[in-house]
């Protein structure tokens, strides 16, 4: 078996003291510059500063420099022979647990205050999985389509400690293990295993791209690479070395992917994968080349102060932004983003000298170090837990409050999502009656929002509702939706929509087909890359709104050949703010002050508001699905907009202040209820 370069075997102690010797390392302050530069990105991103779009990759950056420096403290006390899991873990808890103790229990503080019921047990549900370092699990597990955005949960941040944690539970295991076993060849096997996570990651891009964010399987690689160059610096290999021209050109190049990645990614790109790339490389370009123009500038003594309160900083500031932007029912501007981002770095800083010094010295043993940290976690998920247990809290509020995350918080049991192709057999979803007693709504999640009302409204006048439904599947014949960050989506959208006709064209004598859907929306997202496609190689220059016209009008004609009475629903209004916040908003006294202090419109009513905050008020998309269903006679249009709007305003909750909305967008059991006798007279 043939030696790979640099990785030569550690034959004895004294050779192993010998490379300890060699490879001692001294405080880096680029490293922190480097950091700098990380949370820089991460919270300009975050506050809303356009330029930095691709600011997440701040993570990534982070991820090469924790491997780069944890790697290398492993190595250097495994082949020094002193080692100890226990001092490992204990370095870990008192640089990781402090900070994050106070950020959880200081956050729970604050949504006791400005939280509803089901927020407030949701963040601590967040908080106990941060707490133990499971956040990328928690948040891969439990974020689904209906979920709250992303910047409306104030743990999301901690996914990435999650990652890192799970990363140092195997390292010293695959490090130890390498050295004692494989007769040291640990480069070679850190960087086979850091290649096959990269190829992962883009694999599972295509198939499950929430796992390849958020899972260490496919985040290993980031945190391997710098593993790798930090055992490539312990065994001598120094390219650079002697070579100041090649190490200010790697070092340059390093800095310029990073701007790329900062400034030129955007949101709309599959990450990580490929693209990930651009700031791991950099990162580690930046980190093998100490002595360069680039390093010193790194090293200037503001960036280096940054760097050592990144931590902290990128602790605080997601929870200040998400506890805002819960708060108020508009984006924030760039002015609240920054004062935000401001008051959270002055946070950090506190919590730097207050919290994270003080903490970091060894006082302590391992041994009661670990239990005195095994104490407090147990402490503060003990505290979590009768959050959880109790619910909320929900007697803080006004009953109101209760009552109307009730409403909103119904989930439709016959809607099926990425990864299914199949339409629902429940008896619930396709009840088990005779064909002319059934009334079949079909669409997506927006059809879906309908099914409640529809369902009490059918057995009214003695039919059953059958329901088939997939999320973003309209149903159209011929055309499908494109969606890149899950491109399976198109093949399982059309063989849902085959098998749905299909069962129709097994049961003729079906009473009503109501057709519904959301048929903007991959027009609204265009920038990221959606669109409607065709299925026939003829028609693929044609727009989304011909392909919406053209797919819509077969699938009427199709059904309308079949037998069924024909309805098509044109789109609910699409408000631009959550009228269920807007409604916790004033019944909440903290969340209104808060919302009033940071600012914007307050021209809504107390149940509708003016129409120019609806998405959709007077889109062409109207016009083309009103053209779509005239095209076969006897076809049904029913709009959500001459029930629900007047010429200026359009309503988003009953007179008694129960919400018709989930979100923006999908309407709950009692929009249903509104909307219902219309479409079924």
């Amino acid at each position: 078996m043939s030696r790979a370069a640099g990785d030569v075997p550690l034959s004895s102690k004294t050779e192993g003291a010998d490379v300890v010797r060699a490879a001692t390392r001294s405080y880096r302050p680029d490293i922190d510059g480097l950091r700098a530069i990380a949370i820089i990105a991460v919270v300009l991103f975050h506050a809303g500063v356009p330029a930095f779009r691709g600011g997440f990759v701040g993570v990534d950056i982070f991820f090469v420099i924790s491997g780069y420096l944890i790697t290398g403290l492993v190595y250097r006390e495994a082949i020094g022979g002193h080692f100890s899991l226990a001092s490992f873990y204990a370095r870990r808890a008192r640089r990781i647990l402090p900070a994050l103790l106070v950020v959880l229990l200081v956050s729970l503080a604050i949504g006791f205050v400005l939280l509803s019921a089901g927020e407030l047990e949701e963040l601590a549900r967040s908080s106990l999985a941060a707490l133990f370092g499971v956040s990328n699990i928690y948040y891969w597990a439990t974020i689904s389509y209906f979920s709250p955005a992303s910047d409306h949960l104030p743990m999301l941040m901690t996914w990435s400690l999650g990652v890192e944690e799970q990363f140092y539970i195997l390292l010293p295991a695959v490090i130890i293990l390498g050295l004692r076993f494989l007769g040291g060849r640990i480069i070679a096997i850190l960087a086979a295993l850091s290649v096959l996570s990269f190829v992962y990651s883009i694999v599972a891009l295509g198939s499950a791209p929430s796992f390849a964010f958020y899972m260490l399987p496919t985040r290993a690689w980031e945190l391997g690479l710098g593993g790798v160059l930090a055992l490539a610096e312990l065994r001598g290999f120094a390219p650079f070395r002697g070579r100041p021209r090649l190490a200010e050109g790697a070092a340059g190049l390093g800095l310029a992917l990073l701007a790329l990645a900062i400034f030129w990614l955007d949101s709309s790109v599959l990450f990580p994968g490929v693209y990930a790339l651009l700031p791991t490389l950099g990162a580690a370009l930046v980190i093998a080349v100490p002595q360069t123009v680039t390093a010193r500038l790194l090293s200037v003594r503001p960036l280096v102060f940054i760097g050592l309160v990144s931590y902290s900083w990128y602790l605080w500031h997601w929870p200040l932004l998400s506890f805002a932007r819960i708060s108020t029912l508009w984006p924030l501007g760039r002015n609240a983003g920054l004062i935000i981002a401001g008051l959270s770095f002055a946070l950090a800083v506190a919590s730097y000298y207050a919290v994270e010094r003080p903490f970091r010295r060894r006082i302590a043993a391992n041994g009661p170090t670990l239990a005195r940290y095994s104490g407090a976690m147990a402490a503060a998920a003990l505290v979590l837990a009768g959050v959880i247990a109790l619910g909320g809290v929900p007697q803080r509020l006004p009953p109101e409050a209760a009552a109307l995350e009730k409403v909103v918080a119904g989930v439709e049991d016959c809607l099926v999502y990425d990864g299914i192709a199949e339409p629902q057999t429940d008896p619930f979803c396709r009840p088990a009656v005779p064909a002319d007693r059934l009334i079949v709504l079909i669409g997506d999640s927006h059809a879906a929002a309908l099914a409640p009302g529809l369902r009490a409204r059918a057995r009214a006048l003695g039919y059953e509702l059958a329901v088939f439904t997939k999320a973003s599947c309209p149903p159209l014949l011929g055309v499908t939706r494109y969606m890149p960050v899950y491109p399976a989506h198109n093949a399982e959208c059309t063989a849902f929509d085959s098998k749905v006709l299909a069962w129709i064209k097994a049961n003729p004598t079906i009473h009503t087909v109501i057709l519904a859907g959301f048929w903007s929306g991959p027009m609204q997202a265009a920038s990221q890359g959606e669109a409607y496609v065709s299925l026939r190689s003829d028609e693929a220059g044609l727009g989304n709104a011909a392909l919406l016209e053209r797919g819509l009008a077969a699938e009427i004609a199709a059904l309308r050949a079949i037998g069924p009475k024909v309805v098509v629903m044109q789109d609910v209004p699409f408000f631009v703010f959550p009228p269920p916040s807007y409604l916790l908003q004033q019944l909440i006294g903290a969340r209104a002050a808060l919302a009033r202090l940071i600012g914007g419109p307050s021209d809504l009513g107390r149940v509708d508001g003016p129409t120019r905050y609806v998405f959709n008020f007077g889109e062409a998309t109207h016009d083309i699905i009103a053209r779509a269903a005239g095209s076969t006679p006897g076809v049904r249009v029913v709009d959500p907009f001459a029930i629900l709007c007047s010429a200026d305003r359009c309503r988003f909750a009953a007179e008694d202040g129960s919400s018709f909305y989930k979100d923006t967008q999908h309407l709950s059991a009692r929009g249903s209820e509104a909307l219902a006798e219309s479409i079924l007279p």
